[in-house]
């Protein structure tokens, strides 16, 4: 699969500086990429190539999750908590439901439930209300 060096530097710029909802940077790459000059660069975007962006929103995702399942962070300005866990899990499962990336999706919530074990091993009362209902959420899935 042949992706171009333009779309590989929006999938970075959506998996490393998304903020905190990897959707809305999907659609400025997108935009940005597909749009004539001025104000883009006028490509027409294969399919794999929109798939690769739509991936780079999952991998965002996941960097999130896992940054606030990470117990270092619990003291860090840009720590958010286990609720935000619990909101981006449920968006990061809307997209993946919405964009046909069920697999992807499935592969991630893995990673995510190993992350949770973790912290629960290190962080068992932390936030203890939050983290029976991402376990429930987890259980769900």
């Amino acid at each position: 699969m042949f992706i171009r060096e333009e779309v590989l530097r929006e999938a970075e710029v959506i998996k490393y500086e998304g903020g905190e909802i990897p959707e809305v940077f999907f659609w400025n790459s997108y935009f940005y990429l597909t749009e004539p000059p001025p104000k883009g660069l006028g490509l027409n975007l294969t399919k794999e190539e929109i798939q690769f962006l739509k991936k780079a929103v999952i991998e965002r995702y996941l960097e999130i999750i896992k940054r606030d399942l990470t117990p270092e962070n619990i003291e860090k300005p840009f720590y958010r908590g286990i609720k935000r866990v619990i909101i981006n899990l449920r968006r990061l499962k809307n997209f993946a439901e919405k964009e046909g990336l069920e697999s992807d999706f499935r592969a991630g919530l893995e990673k995510i439930k190993n992350w949770f074990k973790i912290f629960k091993t290190q962080k068992s009362n932390f936030q203890k209300e939050k983290i029976k209902e991402l376990e429930e959420l987890l259980r769900s899935f």
